[in-house]
């Protein structure tokens, strides 16, 4: 798909929603949807980490030390897991602030 055809797409996809008054515009419309995903994959790492601290009963830090003491190959899973939950929630929420920063 070509720049100006992947403009036209996106375009006639948000057209319905200007032409229903659920946005002013556009742009409006694809920021709000883009923002609505970023926050929705923002909580679902949020989630993963609520899980673990739930799972674990402690911090991922303290989790961390403990593990370097007595690992097994499940607690390395989890802290695999854990540590790219905290990693992409951060990513996420950089992606939310630079979003909110456009037009």
């Amino acid at each position: 798909m070509t720049s100006v055809g992947g403009r036209k797409a996106i375009s006639d996809i948000l057209k319905p929603l200007v032409a229903a008054g659920l946005y002013k515009d556009e742009r409006r419309a694809l920021k709000d949807i883009v923002a609505d995903y970023v926050l929705r994959r923002s909580d679902a790492y949020s989630n993963v980490i609520l899980r673990m601290e739930k799972k674990y009963g402690k911090t991922f830090k303290v989790f961390s030390m403990d593990i370097k003491r007595r690992a097994s190959v499940t607690k390395e899973d989890d802290w695999i897991e854990w540590k790219a939950a905290i990693t992409m929630k951060e990513a996420w929420h950089q992606a939310f602030k630079k979003l909110l920063r456009t037009v």
